[in-house]
């Protein structure tokens, strides 16, 4: 009988050679695994960046390598890496992500302590180069734990490559929506539509090296993406309560607002200004021509990537 795969770490690739190995050092020596797998799914880099990983795992189990024909996006990548997770608990990671030698060992401690089936801790940017960070490990910690993952979410910060997710969760969301090119705040929403509690950890599980450049650079891309997770969330699933109702179109018109504020002329002149003192005031339920609007607005930008069919 096979053995059990306790976590999958699922990886999207494109351009990193210079983080990979440092990454994958921290990566494969990761504390109190049993049965790990990892899985790396490259959105045609131009780079060594899949000759380093095939280096790298050379002689190792449960190691696969997905090379993909035409450069797709993101959200689009993770979710091929989600469908393949074999193991108990999904860990995702960018290539450009280092986590400390024992982080995951202990999400998984927080998990089977608390029952909750997504863990998230915090990431910091470090400035350092990515060769100082691969022998970390964790502080002390605190962490809280919430019986209704949606509210949780709702209620947090849940961004960034953090996450430690019940695998059968994950794939039964669907994993990021591709309507949005970046993944970060798509993955918890959708996910906590489906898990038994969230806990969210005060230490630092993510260590971001030295950045040379990332999507995090075009602000425009972040609220559009941001938008983009929330809209498709309340509008796919009507049935959700209203009090979750209104908090997710707080965030809509908070992320629309945002985008306004950074292009418009005069920005608190704006309709968008008085619509998002509005939701921080009476916490309105939707305004379905109003979201049409939003939506419309941000679909016509040409200045965003999106998901290529």
């Amino acid at each position: 009988m096979a053995e059990e795969i306790d976590v999958s770490f699922v990886m999207t690739v494109y351009n990193k050679e210079y983080y990979l190995p440092a990454v994958l050092t921290a990566l494969f020596g990761q504390t109190g695994l049993k049965n790990p797998e990892y899985i790396f799914v490259d959105d045609v880099s131009g780079d060594h960046s899949v000759d380093i990983i095939r280096q790298m795992t050379e002689g190792m189990k449960n190691v696969t390598i997905v090379t993909n024909p035409y450069n797709r996006g993101i959200s689009a990548r993770i979710n091929q890496g989600i469908a393949l997770a074999k193991g108990k608990w999904t860990r995702m990671l960018d290539s450009d992500d280092i986590f400390p030698l024992d982080s995951t060992e202990k999400m998984i401690a927080v998990a089977d302590k608390t029952g909750a089936e997504m863990i998230y801790g915090c990431f910091t940017k470090t400035g350092k180069e990515p060769q100082e960070l691969t022998a970390c490990r964790l502080e002390e910690f605190t962490y809280k734990y919430e019986p209704d993952a949606l509210r949780g979410v709702l209620n947090g910060k849940f961004t960034r490559m953090g996450q430690l997710i019940k695998t059968s969760v994950l794939q039964k969301a669907g994993g990021a929506d591709e309507r949005a090119f970046i993944q970060d705040e798509s993955i918890p929403l959708r996910a906590a539509l489906y898990a038994r509690g969230v806990v969210k950890m005060s230490a630092d599980v993510v260590l971001v090296p030295k950045e040379i450049g990332n999507f995090s650079g075009n602000k425009i891309q972040l609220d559009h993406d941001r938008f983009m997770a929330y809209y498709w969330t309340l509008k796919d699933h009507p049935e959700l309560p209203e009090d979750i109702r209104r908090k997710m179109y707080g965030r809509i018109v908070s992320a629309y607002w945002k985008f306004v504020r950074k292009t418009a002329k005069a920005p608190w002149l704006s309709s968008a200004f008085w619509r998002y003192l509005d939701c921080k005031i009476r916490k309105p339920l939707a305004d379905e021509r109003y979201l049409d609007k939003m939506y419309g607005h941000f679909s016509s930008l040409t200045s965003v990537r999106r998901i290529k069919p």
